[in-house]
């Protein structure tokens, strides 16, 4: 065979072999021992979000150096609670349902790594782990499960992967090996998030009268109180400028804009954090009757609300230790917000109060206070807050009062003639109307203004029904738990007279002397 002969050859075979290896495509990877194929779903048979019926949520707090914990579940009446925040209600099917549809269909994108040493660095370590000491490989750690507590959904979620965004490295629980995979979970696990933060519902456009009281009690030796300002706002209708009892309009006026803050505070007072409040107190308030046991009363103390007695001796009060505001709407609630003592603590500890104590223990919370004050660890300041609600008819307006039906002429009563009246001739002739023709004239006037009082009457009933049933309902809602309110809200809300009023400028005050003193015009005589 001939040199051309064999280089021919090796050029056809070295084509075959180069066509062959194209229709054979790559040599498949060799497989790894309990390594899933990537592309694959980590929980496929999660399809429905709304088999979602409780949400757990494990992470680290790199600020305050702790795990947090947050969760939200279904009750068995249906109703949604926040385990971590005193079984407090939460609004949480829409939330959970976003949440649970962000984590269906989570595909293996690629693979990571098989060896358990590599969860720190790709930080899927499990934050509920007992034995884990470093901290800066944990990851957050989300449950899903349904109604019967079985798991649809259980991830690790941990670092970002480098050159590739959305992705971050996950894995679950049970398996030592770490994917990657595009994550757009839609979680929060802030507690205003999960609930109905609007504390009071007020309509501030509903608003006719607030008072203020800015009356403190200071500890000490001997309790004393410290007698503050005592506002008493109103307005008749909300587009009217709001008025302050017992000002000097001479010289003083109402700062629209200061109450317009207060209003404001009002219609958006918002919960960053709750307690529950100790049995005997919870139906105390809701009868109305202060029974309550020692427990109760320093458990009160320590929240800063105090008891006393009343001047009679024959009932308790209750006073806040920085005063309190009481607020009525023209739907007949009168609210009765009393502020407590100050809480310092990170987010967590105003949701909640401290994990590490039984609440209530007013010396372990200046403790904690002090120590976070020396870690330098972030706090925010915010109060404790007492809301009571009540009925008040006065604030709707009055009740209708019934028209006086007029009575009718007897048989007797005769139209006067001119015979009756005087006989100087300059005199006007006499004019009485017909007794009979004056009632059916007062009889018609009555009947109008009677259905007007019935009409008035039944929208007065509505809205003392409507009130009375919104109340109820309010207290339903408020006589389990003391609330924490943010320290603006707070500052905002008790105010006194010095931002509440300001003098009147020059201008002002001879505008009111015109309107108070009006001039009358005399025309010259002629």
């Amino acid at each position: 065979m001939s040199e051309s002969q064999r280089t021919a050859i090796f050029v056809v075979v070295a084509a075959v072999s180069m066509a062959l290896a194209r229709f054979a495509g790559p040599a498949a990877p060799k497989p790894v021992d309990g390594i899933p194929e990537v592309g694959q779903m980590f929980y496929p048979d999660f399809k429905d979000a709304d088999a979602a019926k409780s949400l757990e949520v494990v992470s680290y707090n790199s600020e305050i150096g702790s795990i947090r914990r947050f969760a939200v579940v279904q009750d068995q009446d249906g109703r949604w609670r926040i385990p971590y925040a005193h079984n407090y209600p939460a609004d949480g099917k829409e939330q959970l349902a976003k949440t649970a549809a962000s984590m269906i269909g989570i595909k293996r994108e690629g693979f990571a790594g098989r060896r358990e040493s590599e969860h720190s660095e790709f930080g899927v370590l499990d934050p509920n782990a007992e034995a884990t000491t470093d901290f800066k490989g944990v990851g957050n750690r989300i449950t899903l499960k349904d109604g019967a507590g079985n798991v649809l959904a259980d991830y690790i979620i941990g670092k970002e992967v480098k050159g590739k965004s959305g992705f971050r490295y996950v894995r679950k629980p049970k398996e030592k090996a770490t994917y990657f995979a595009k994550i757009d979970i839609q979680v929060t696990t802030k507690f205003v998030d999960w609930i109905e933060s609007d504390l009071l519902k007020i309509d501030g456009n509903h608003l006719n009268s607030i008072n203020i009281d800015t009356t403190s009690i200071v500890e000490g030796e001997q309790r004393q109180i410290v007698e503050g300002d005592k506002s008493h706002l109103s307005r008749k209708v909300s587009s009217d400028p709001w008025k302050m009892e017992g000002l000097d309009e001479t010289k003083e006026e109402v700062n629209q804009d200061e109450i317009k803050k207060i209003v404001s505070s009002l219609d958006d007072l918002k919960i960053v954090g709750v307690r529950r409040k100790p049995p005997r107190l919870m139906q105390s308030l809701r009868d109305g009757e202060f029974q309550l046991d020692q427990f109760t009363m320093i458990d009160l103390d320590s929240k800063g609300f105090k008891l006393a007695r009343t001047r009679n001796g024959k009932g308790m009060l209750m006073l806040g230790k920085d005063g309190n505001v009481v607020a009525a709407t023209d739907q007949g609630v009168r609210y009765d917000l009393k502020f407590g003592e100050i809480f310092n603590g990170t987010d967590e500890e105003v949701e909640v109060g401290f994990a590490a104590k039984e609440e209530g223990k007013e010396a372990e919370e200046k403790k904690a206070d002090a120590e976070k004050k020396e870690s330098g660890k972030p706090t925010q300041k915010s109060r404790y807050l007492l809301v009571t609600v009540t009925f008040d008819s006065a604030a709707i307006g009055p009740k209708p009062v019934p028209p006086e039906k007029p009575e009718a002429p007897t048989d007797d009563a005769t139209t006067p003639t001119d015979a009756d009246g005087p006989t100087d001739a300059l005199a006007p002739t006499n004019t009485a109307e017909d007794p009979k023709k004056a009632y059916e004239k007062a009889l018609a006037k009555f009947d109008a203004e009677q259905s007007k009082y019935e009409a008035d009457l039944k929208a007065y009933k509505e809205k003392v029904k409507a009130g009375e049933k919104l109340v109820k309902s309010l207290n339903i809602r408020f006589a389990d738990w003391y609330y924490v309110v943010s320290g603006n809200s707070f500052e905002n809300l008790r105010q006194g007279r010095k931002t509440l009023v300001k003098e009147k400028t020059a201008a002002d005050a001879t505008k009111t002397d015109a309107q108070a003193n009006p001039a009358i015009n005399v025309s010259p005589l002629n």
